[in-house]
């Protein structure tokens, strides 16, 4: 990554780095969607609403696990601008060590007490067997969760952008190719779907060693020590990513709590919809501040504030053409992507279409609020990256949820997503005035 932008930055070399986590995040999304679709084609659209009671689970495994890597990978990145190899090589390591010892610890709990966690996640009987099914099998992929992740975001740390889209167009394709074993085959039913899914969160784990085991790198596996200052400090760096990930399972489960209460589980499928969607569509800007945060980082740390000033220039850019398309792609053809998931005419369907052309107002804005928040971890500002995550991710948008759904039904529903990325969006603008000096940034 130092000698990328020696002769200077230019919009071939800066999105030659930043796209491969793009469309990585686009993949992922992808693949998540397609899941859903055969789910939902193979299955019933009960099975899909399951989804969606289970999904906290995944909020939980993907905030924890992106903590300690957004956060430790930002502090990682500094020391290798800083010329410190040998400390951030010993830093690379010892996150790896914590991570595993956290996924295993709770796998234990999580099996033990899985009925009563389905009964606080809201499974209703008709969805129970559904629930139950998927549950336990993505219980035991949390440790491939967690290192997964890890090498994805350390990968890229050590300047390889473009084999972290490999490493998830392998595993996506696994995942995707043993849906289609599993679900149209074997019908397996949701028990195939999880298999799928536990499988391709496996895979990553297998290609993200043997890059670091076999490959000659920048980062590399060292003897190394405790360091409780580290682990804090990654933790708390990477704690906005954490509230933005967890905090993605909390709404669902209290929108999951909502649409029961307004439509049963027909309300809570629709919903279901919407987020597959929503998710997808938000994956071009949390690929893209991926992409670009180890720049800000290393380029931070390494003083050169000029380069990180081009690159900021550039995301501006990109986020306001990307949330025009996106916004106009939601609004149009918001009948085409419900219809995808179940037949035009239904009553899961009408609702979809009518949630995802509410989306389409909201995009305009939740691009900002997800690069500010990337923005400020990468400068190593846990606390104003998670107050941004926070507001846009749980406070506000729970309050409006219950608010507006009270006032307005299902569509109050729709509204509060909307709603909470207007008001974000104010925060996140203050944010970026009160510490331009401080950081030496400028997005002219």
């Amino acid at each position: 990554m130092e000698h990328l932008f020696d002769n200077g930055v230019t919009v071939k070399r800066f999105f030659g780095f930043v796209s491969p986590s793009v469309i990585m995040l686009l993949v992922i999304g992808l693949y998540s969607v397609i899941d859903s679709i055969f789910i939902a084609n193979c299955v019933n659209t009960h099975a899909l609403a399951a989804l969606n009671i289970v999904y906290p689970v995944f909020g939980f495994i993907w905030g924890v696990s992106v903590m300690l890597a957004a956060g430790s990978s930002a502090l990682v990145a500094i020391k290798m601008g800083e010329g410190k190899s040998l400390e951030a090589n010993r830093k690379f390591t010892l996150i790896y060590i914590v991570a595993a010892i956290i996924a295993l610890v709770m796998i234990l709990p999580a099996f033990i007490f899985i009925d009563e966690l389905l009964l606080f996640l809201g499974a209703s009987d008709v969805l129970w067997d559904y629930c139950r099914t998927y549950g336990i099998i993505i219980i035991f992929a949390m440790p491939a969760g967690f290192i997964g992740v890890l090498f994805e975001f350390f990968i890229r740390v050590d300047g390889k952008p473009g084999f972290t889209l490999a490493l998830y167009i392998v595993s996506g394709t696994v995942h995707v190719v043993l849906d289609v074993v599993f679900l149209v085959y074997l019908d397996w039913g949701i028990e195939g779907a999880a298999w799928a899914t536990f499988a391709g969160m496996y895979s990553t784990v297998i290609m993200g060693a043997c890059y670091f085991i076999f490959r000659d790198t920048k980062l590399k596996f060292v003897k190394t020590k405790m360091d409780w200052a580290y682990i804090g400090h990654s933790m708390s760096n990477g704690s906005s990513e954490m509230v933005s990930e967890s905090s993605v399972g909390i709404m669902v489960f209290f929108f999951n709590y909502i649409m029961m209460d307004l439509a049963g589980e027909t309300g809570v499928a629709a919903l279901t919809i919407v987020l597959e969607i929503l998710y997808f569509m938000v994956s071009v800007y949390l690929g893209y501040v991926t992409g670009v945060a180890p720049l800000i980082s290393y380029y931070y740390g390494a003083g050169r504030y000029e380069k990180v000033n081009c690159f900021l220039k550039y995301s501006k850019n990109f986020i306001l053409f990307s949330s025009i398309l996106i916004s106009a792609v939601c609004l149009f053809f918001a009948p085409m992507l419900s219809g995808v998931f179940v037949p035009a005419g239904s009553q899961v369907y009408d609702m979809a279409t009518t949630g995802l052309r509410f989306m389409a107002i909201g995009f305009l804005f939740t691009g900002i609020n997800i690069f500010a928040s990337g923005f400020f971890t990468a400068y190593g500002n846990g606390k104003i990256s998670a107050l941004i995550s926070l507001c846009r991710g749980l406070v506000l948008v729970i309050v409006l949820g219950f608010l507006l759904s009270y006032l307005f039904g299902i569509n109050g529903v729709w509204l509060a997503l909307v709603m909470t990325d207007i008001v974000t969006v104010i925060l996140s603008f203050a944010m970026f005035k009160r510490y331009r000096e401080k950081y030496h940034y400028s997005f002219r």
